[in-house]
C-alpha cells in the first residue's frame, strides 16, 4: 500500500474588490472547502481584508487578501491549481512549500 505524502503548503489569494467583503469571505470558505475536498487539512487561515496593490493587476488596484496554511498530498496539487485557475473571482494566489 502507497504511503500518501502530506506536505505542508501555504496559499495567498487575493480576490476581487468588487466582491464585497462578505462575498470576499463565502469565496474564501469555498477554498477552504476545495482543500478539504482533496483531503486536505487547513492548520491556520487569516483573512487579511481589503489591500491595496503595489501595481495594478488586472485592472485593479486593490483586492482582498487571504492567506491558508494547510497539509495536502503533494501529488494533488495539481488538481488544487486547475481549480483555482477556474475561480473567476480570483484575482491571482501564490502557493509556497512551508518547511516543518
Amino acid at each position: 500500500m502507497k504511503t500518501k505524502l502530506m506536505a505542508k503548503y501555504e496559499i495567498m489569494t487575493i480576490y476581487k474588490i468588487d466582491l464585497g467583503e462578505s462575498e470576499a469571505k463565502e469565496l474564501s470558505n469555498k477554498v477552504s472547502d476545495l482543500i478539504k475536498s482533496l483531503k486536505g487539512k487547513i492548520l491556520n487561515q487569516n483573512f487579511w481584508g481589503k489591500r491595496k496593490f503595489a501595481y495594478e493587476i488586472k485592472h485593479n488596484s486593490e483586492g482582498y487578501y487571504d492567506v491558508f496554511d494547510f497539509e495536502v498530498d503533494s501529488s494533488k496539487l495539481g488538481s488544487f491549481k486547475k481549480k483555482l485557475n477556474l475561480m473567476d473571482n480570483v484575482v491571482r494566489y501564490l502557493i509556497t512549500a512551508r518547511k516543518g
